[in-house]
């Protein structure tokens, strides 16, 4: 189905104008006395084409289907760059492929008699969701075991010593891509990432979510199949969006514990459902802020999003 052109200053699913824009960066000349670097912006080409209408120059994002004035992007620079702390937080590992490579073997040792050893690679340790009582902007990450019930019943010891071995892992890559686990589900978990630059977040979503399908696949289920353990599958479901955090009390039981209320986090779980068996799907509200490499990567699926709180809201699968 053709994408309707849309307004730039069209609001996002928590009601932002939040928007991204891709350049491709060229370094004009550095200076190693004063620690400065002169640079170059241009609109990336595979994600932007230059279209002029009665005298307004403007860029059409092939995409999201944005027409958004040449005038409008300089104004943006000149308000959010003069002085604009630069926010970065790239994952500890650079290579999904040798990472997966490298556990493969250590975790083939383990699951035969060996010694755990852990990644070379340093991960985030686990941090508590947001310092106060609300962020503005955080992902979600939904992951789920497919046929757990029936796993757990046919396997038994044999398949919680899978289930140890896929927490342990892909928990860890996680913290490779500077995220933490708001919760484990009993048949998988719930991850987020918070970090200062909503860019990086949004690209650190999507590689982690890609990362821990290349560890399942790669890594832990070669090692698990060689220990006669059983193999593994899953769905994977992810959205961004604002979150706050709510106390919960019941003082005739002396319970205490707190909870997430968030659209982004109740999409991120039912997109997760919708996946199929070691499918990755992300909800539009991140798609709209990805990286033009990530978005080529990015297929919309026909899914009815009434169950997602809008009729049009669509879903991605990525690969």
């Amino acid at each position: 189905m053709k994408k309707k052109m849309r307004n730039w200053e069209e609001l996002d699913a928590d009601g932002r104008g939040r928007h991204r824009f891709d350049f491709v960066i060229q370094v004009l000349s550095t200076d190693d006395e004063t620690q400065t670097a002169r640079i170059q912006l241009k609109p990336d080409p595979r994600r932007y084409t230059t279209t002029t209408e009665n005298g307004r120059r403007s860029y059409l994002d092939r995409f999201l289907k944005i027409l958004i004035p040449e005038e409008i992007v300089h104004e943006m620079m000149c308000q959010h760059l003069i002085g604009l702390p630069i926010s970065y937080d790239p994952p500890s590992i650079q290579s999904a492929s040798d990472y997966a490579n490298s556990r493969r073997m250590v975790l083939t040792e383990e699951t035969t008699g060996g010694s755990y050893i852990p990644p070379s690679e340093t991960s985030q340790i686990q941090k508590g969701l947001f310092a106060g009582s609300s962020a503005d902007f955080v992902s979600f990450i939904s992951v789920d075991i497919v046929g757990s019930t029936s796993l757990r019943q046919e396997f038994g010891e044999r398949f919680d010593k899978s289930y140890k071995y896929f927490l342990r892992e892909l928990i860890t890559s996680v913290g490779h891509f500077k995220g933490s686990v708001l919760n484990v589900t009993g048949d998988g978990f719930i991850a987020y990432i918070d970090l200062p630059g909503f860019t990086t977040q949004c690209d650190n979503t999507v590689d982690l979510g890609l990362t821990l399908l290349h560890v399942l696949k790669e890594s832990i289920n070669p090692a698990l199949k060689q220990a006669d353990l059983p193999t593994l599958k899953v769905r994977i479901g992810a959205d961004v969006g604002k979150a706050h955090k709510r106390s919960v009390d019941v003082p005739t039981t002396n319970f205490r514990s707190f909870d997430i209320g968030s659209s982004a986090l109740n999409r991120a779980v039912k997109i997760e459902q919708m996946a199929g068996e070691d499918q990755f799907l992300i909800g539009q509200a991140l798609y709209e802020l990805l990286h033009v490499g990530w978005l080529e990567r990015c297929e919309v699926v026909p899914l009815d999003g009434r169950s997602l709180g809008a009729l049009d809201y669509e879903v991605y699968r990525i690969s």
